[in-house]
């Protein structure tokens, strides 16, 4: 029904939704609208906590009719969700009771300002309490291992520093600071069974953090990892159930993080699984200690297995479709509950039990009525930039797709000439393009015969800690050989067509979209910018206080004459306004999406962008989310801008009207 007065509303006046401000947009067509409609519908879910004393799990899935994700409880394998949240906003993380799951934690902002407030509700009555102040950041909420009270993370003692609050769920006005902490980047990684002490993520930097022990008491804080004269990355750490040791991740003397155990008894350190040279990104320890549930990235492909925590022998690896574990999680009975998604299933729930050897799954996105012919299989490739560097993208063809069996695939889609292709870069930067769902994306290859190209240039995590920091600072230009390997790599391939690609991405993406604009101008045939940086200066300026420096470790500090010159080198304004003085300057069309809250890049970077091309009497369409921020998250908003994208590919990709 919502679709269908959506389609209406364009039909009749050509307009977006209520607080969308468009700005050179043209009219929508509500007939390619309804064909596009099939691939908005679909609804992913995520897994959120097991019930700690019966067979029920949390999810998080936008409801059929809704407009944003809300919390449901599924109570058996293929059972019917049951909502318990409502509301105008997404719920993002939440957990149960630990003993008797009779409450639950979540956390929820409004209009993607990031200011997450902890919100507590009863199960059975389903009554919601908020027991933040309802203007500050909160963030990382966790549940005492007896239940009795919550931690959680908050900058507004001064707006900058990331201080450790406690309070008892039951009592909102409660709230104690429990540790004050310098810098923004602090999260909980694991509490222990006594209750006693909390493991304590300290991040610097995409290639530094510690490790450190706070007295849940006493907010006491000690540093419990090494201190070496090399930076170290530690991603995870987790006490054993039985207080015998902790295992964490980390990357010393090793390419890539690897998990290491500390034994309390004696201090020997053991460094575990090493064999495997890919990065750990999830470690579970079962309730008894005996089995490591570890998952490793490998070339973007998550690898789950059950390992003897004594031999390390592997007991169990699942078998999968290529695609990411987003969660793991084990109950006291031995289950183990994880999620994945891959390219035809925008989200799956699984058990599984160790001790049968089986998986079970408990619960599936459907693609509500998508044809999954039209969703092709990602294969992967290699390029190589003219400095040596190898980077790797993720090809979607048109025609890739399973067999009826799900066992082999179809031939790929070849026609004379080749095939139009959208270059997708990721964000973070230290993010990484992994093989997974497209969600509307899918319409590009499935209905408008566009290759998708995703590619992880240097700076992306999953290929080891050297390729991580290799964009670092003053090293940033280099990635722009990526963008030319790539494009001429794609130049050469027969079945695309050279001169028609674009170039989109959101957050660093953005700014990828713009840099590929302003470093080759002319060969691309237009793009896409979400939420972009446009000028670094302007970007660490005016971002959000409890951001700044770590921001700056990973960019440079603009405050340095020598770094900021840097900076202002490689912004994609500061280049484009230098090619605006000759005299036939033209540059690609833009299509700008930006979400008014956002509080990572300020709306002002894309306004900046957008005043300087409208000035020159260039093609730039705008768009202008008044209760989004860093991205889309209603589905009014996400669908418009899904027709937005495709209706500006048609016209500037493929020279349609």
């Amino acid at each position: 029904m919502f679709f269908t007065l959506m389609i209406s509303a364009i039909t009749v006046f050509g307009a977006p939704p209520t607080n969308i401000v468009t700005r050179g947009m043209p009219a929508l067509s509500a007939k390619r609208a309804a064909k596009i409609a099939p691939y908005l519908k679909v609804r992913p879910l995520r897994f959120q906590d097991w019930h700690p004393t019966a067979p029920a799990m949390l999810i998080t899935r936008r409801p059929a009719r809704g407009q944003v994700t809300q919390l449901h409880v599924v109570n058996k394998p293929d059972g019917e969700p049951v909502a318990l949240t409502n509301g105008a906003e997404p719920v993002r993380s939440a957990s149960y009771h630990p003993k008797d799951g009779n409450r639950i934690l979540f956390l929820r902002d409004a209009g993607g300002s990031e200011k997450y407030q902890v919100f507590h509700l009863d199960v059975a009555t389903k009554k919601t309490t908020m027991l933040t102040d309802g203007k500050h950041r909160h963030t990382g909420a966790r549940w005492s291992p007896d239940g009795r009270r919550i931690v959680y993370f908050s900058p507004k003692r001064n707006g900058r520093d990331n201080d450790m609050y406690t309070m008892d769920p039951l009592k909102p006005g409660s709230e104690k600071l429990l540790a004050k902490l310098p810098g923004g980047g602090w999260w909980i990684s694991d509490w222990s069974p006594d209750g006693r002490l909390l493991l304590v993520i300290e991040y610097l930097s995409i290639n530094y953090s510690k490790i450190h022990i706070i007295d849940a008491a006493t907010g006491e804080r000690s540093l419990f990892s090494p201190v070496t004269k090399a930076k170290v990355s530690h991603g995870l750490a987790r006490f054993d159930p039985k207080m015998r040791a902790v295992y964490y991740t980390c990357d010393e003397s090793f390419g890539f993080q690897h998990i290491v155990r500390v034994d309390f008894k004696d201090g020997r350190r053991t460094r575990l699984l090493t064999e495997i040279r890919w990065d750990v990104e999830k470690l579970e320890i079962s309730k008894d200690g005996k089995t490591l549930a570890v998952v490793h990235n490998e070339s973007g492909v998550s690898r789950l297995r059950l390992v003897d925590a004594k031999t390390q022998n592997v007991l169990y690896t699942p078998t999968l479709y290529s695609g990411v574990i987003h969660s793991v999680a084990w109950r006291a009975d031995g289950l183990l509950a994880f999620d994945h998604e891959w390219a035809h299933s925008p989200g799956e729930v699984h058990e599984i039990n160790l001790s049968l050897v089986k998986k079970v799954c408990w619960q599936s996105a459907e693609l509500d009525g998508l044809d999954p012919s039209k969703l092709p299989i990602p294969v992967r490739s290699t390029f190589t930039s003219r400095d040596g560097t190898k980077i790797d993208a993720w090809f979607y063809f048109p025609g890739n797709y399973f067999d009826k069996g799900r066992h082999t695939q179809i031939s790929r889609l070849v026609v004379s000439g080749g095939l139009p292709a959208v270059i997708s870069y990721h964000g973070g930067p230290e993010s990484q393009f992994r093989p997974r769902y497209l969600g509307a994306y899918n319409y590009l290859p499935g209905e408008m015969n566009v290759v998708l190209v995703c590619p992880n240039v240097r700076g992306s995590r999953g290929y080891g800690k050297k390729f991580l920091a290799a964009d670092n600072g003053p090293k940033r230009a280099s990635v722009l050989l990526d963008v030319e390997a790539l494009r001429n790599g794609l130049n050469e391939l027969p079945n695309i067509d050279g001169n028609r690609l674009a170039v989109m991405g959101g957050s660093y993406g953005g700014y990828m979209t713009l840099a590929s604009l302003t470093h080759m101008p002319g060969f691309f045939k237009c793009g896409i910018d979400r939420v972009g940086i446009s000028s670094f200066v302007t970007f660490l300026e005016n971002t959000s206080d409890y951001r700044r420096d770590l921001r700056r470790a990973e960019y440079g500090d603009e405050r340095d004459p020598e770094m900021r010159k840097v900076l202002e080198e490689i912004s994609p304004l500061n280049q484009m306004q230098k090619q605006m003085k000759e005299p036939d300057f033209q540059f690609s069309p833009l299509l700008i999406v930006q979400g008014a809250n956002d509080p990572r890049v300020p709306a002002s970077e894309s306004a900046q962008m957008e005043a300087a091309l409208r000035a020159k009497g260039q093609t730039v369409w705008y768009l202008l989310a008044k209760d989004e921020g860093h991205g889309f998250r209603k589905k009014a908003n996400r669908d418009y801008q899904y027709l937005a994208t495709m209706e500006f590919l048609r016209k500037h990709l493929l020279g349609k009207d």
